[in-house]
């Protein structure tokens, strides 16, 4: 199900804009699985470039269960990637958290910026930069959860492209992604052996995600 990225009627950069776009997940998702179309414990997100703050809200803001996510090259309105971008991000920063991070302004970041609210995810999460500048822009989510010792993955694409239009990285990018989601999803694991180190790592990653359902109550049911 491929999603518009804006919410009818709705002005981007707002306190609304995220909260609404991970409304329209649930609904979706929720409607999908009442007309049983989808499998409640089997549901997968993918957020590129604006939506990687969509997904990043749903993941740490709403009650839809996932099982798998990933996050590409986008912005997530997070601390980090406003203090490398201070004059970019500073303008819709302020709006969309309602203040910028600073003095009594921070106490809103927290509550309300993702990056923040990390030890609220627990959907193992890909997330994947182009080039060394966007993979540095992707780091907080990756280096929180990576010390909260909650599933994730960090792989950077060799290309300064945004909209990938090289073949090559296209079915790289597009394959890992299938191959993440299958992981996750199907229980599936691609028997090429080029790809053997990548299911050793998720695998490991695996544990971590039954270790951490363990103890928040999470588990999906058999």
């Amino acid at each position: 199900l491929q999603v518009n990225e804006d919410c009818p009627g709705l002005q981007v950069a707002t306190p609304q804009e995220g909260p609404c776009a991970a409304s329209a997940y649930e609904s979706a998702a929720n409607q999908l699985v009442s007309e049983g179309l989808v499998d409640p414990t089997r549901i997968g997100i993918i957020g590129f470039s604006r939506s990687c703050y969509y997904v990043m809200e749903t993941l740490t803001n709403s009650p839809l269960r996932l099982r798998a996510a990933s996050i590409t090259d986008g912005v997530m309105f997070d601390y980090f990637q406003y203090i490398q971008m201070p004059e970019r991000m500073s303008g819709e920063g302020n709006a969309i958290m309602g203040a910028a991070p600073f003095a009594d302004g921070l106490q809103q970041w927290l509550r309300r910026s993702p990056g923040f609210n990390l030890d609220k995810v627990n959907t193992p999460l890909m997330v994947v930069g182009y080039g060394p500048s966007s993979l540095l822009s992707m780091w907080q989510p990756y280096a929180g959860l990576h010390y909260l010792k909650k599933p994730v993955d960090l792989v950077m694409l060799t290309t300064d492209e945004h909209v990938l239009t090289n073949p090559a990285v296209r079915v790289v990018s597009q394959g890992l992604t299938v191959d993440w989601f299958r992981f996750w999803l199907q229980d599936y694991e691609d028997p090429d052996p080029a790809k053997a180190d990548q299911y050793k790592r998720w695998r490991e990653l695996q544990k971590m995600q039954q270790e951490d359902e363990k103890k928040t109550g999470t588990a999906p049911a058999s």
